[in-house]
């Protein structure tokens, strides 16, 4: 049996090997049937052996089945763990490149964020020179208010 035989030509061999277990087996037990003198109790145990040797030959040939379908099956499973694996490395991959990015946008945005603060500060500071200069002009009008008051009266 070849390792890569097909499926099939397996079942075939595998029903094979079993007919012939089971025809060794009759024979067998015509044999015993038939070795009630002595002088055949050579020729049964032979006959048993050739059983025993045929049986033990199906078998191994039924447990290399097995294995080819074994490593067959562990084989794509080895190959579907390196897809995943590829899969995953691809991934992180992306992940890596997207946390990169986010990292850049966050710091863009902490720039902006003291950019803002410091335009703040300054439209504070601003507005206080602004309201300073409002309460200066506003004391200067009723300076000159009260000076043309006075112009007057006099």
């Amino acid at each position: 049996m070849e390792p890569g035989q097909p499926l099939g030509a397996r079942l075939v061999l595998l029903l094979q090997l079993k007919q012939e277990s089971k025809m060794k087996l009759m024979t067998i037990a015509v044999i015993a049937a038939l070795a009630s003198t002595p002088a055949l109790a050579d020729s049964i145990t032979r006959e048993q052996a050739r059983a025993d040797f045929h049986q033990a030959r199906a078998d191994a040939a039924k447990a290399q089945i097995q294995k080819e379908d074994a490593q067959a099956e562990a084989d794509v499973a080895k190959d579907n763990a390196a897809s995943a694996q590829v899969q995953a490395n691809a991934a992180q991959a992306d992940a890596a490149t997207l946390k990169d990015q986010a990292d850049t946008v966050q710091a863009q945005a902490n720039s902006a964020q003291a950019q803002a603060s410091i335009s703040q500060s300054q439209a504070d500071s601003a507005q206080a020179r602004a309201d300073q200069a409002t309460a200066d002009r506003n004391e200067a009008l009723d300076r000159a208010e009260d000076a043309r008051a006075t112009a007057r009266v006099n």
